[in-house]
């Protein structure tokens, strides 16, 4: 059966190994992460506990994303992740997650309000590999000088080494 979500493989509080006393089983089955990229949009379904289904995004290079202050939500195509906050290996390989900060194309939003200047940063907030879709929101404010100085620092560091 492969990968599995069970404990049996994991040691006792005490450091010594666990008997196996049971054999896997279905319901403890576990699948690879979906590591989904930057690409052509590709999304396979998968079949779930009950007979339901999950939608895997393999790649894609589209999402909708709104602007949380004017209400508004357009389809935009992601160009870079440029940070994450769990694992820079995640932003290294353009892995699409939840909570990534991603730079996107905001032109269809600049078509619609013509004076309006939009940074194109852009925070993930669906699940990729479970949902299919990339839905999340345009920084702004404060949450936007914050990832502002991290990009920053980063380049400073890049520019001295």
């Amino acid at each position: 059966m492969g990968i599995t979500r069970s404990n049996s493989h994991k040691r006792k509080a005490t450091g010594g190994k666990k008997g196996i006393h049971e054999k896997k089983r279905k319901h403890n089955s576990g699948r690879p992460s979906a590591n989904t990229k930057i690409g052509p949009v590709k999304i396979k379904s998968v079949r779930t506990r009950g007979g339901n289904l999950k939608r895997r995004a393999l790649r894609s290079n589209i999402g909708s994303f709104s602007i949380k202050s004017k209400n508004e939500t357009k389809q935009c195509n992601i160009l870079q992740v440029m940070y994450h906050p769990t694992n820079n290996e995640l932003m290294r390989t353009n892995t699409l997650t939840k909570s990534a900060i991603v730079k996107i194309d905001t032109t269809p939003f600049s078509q619609a309000d013509a004076q309006m200047r939009l940074n194109s940063f852009a925070r993930i907030t669906s699940r990729p590999g479970q949902v299919g879709t990339i839905d999340g929101y345009l920084l702004e404010g404060k949450e936007l000088s914050f990832y502002m100085e991290k990009f920053k620092k980063k380049r400073g560091i890049a520019a001295a080494g």
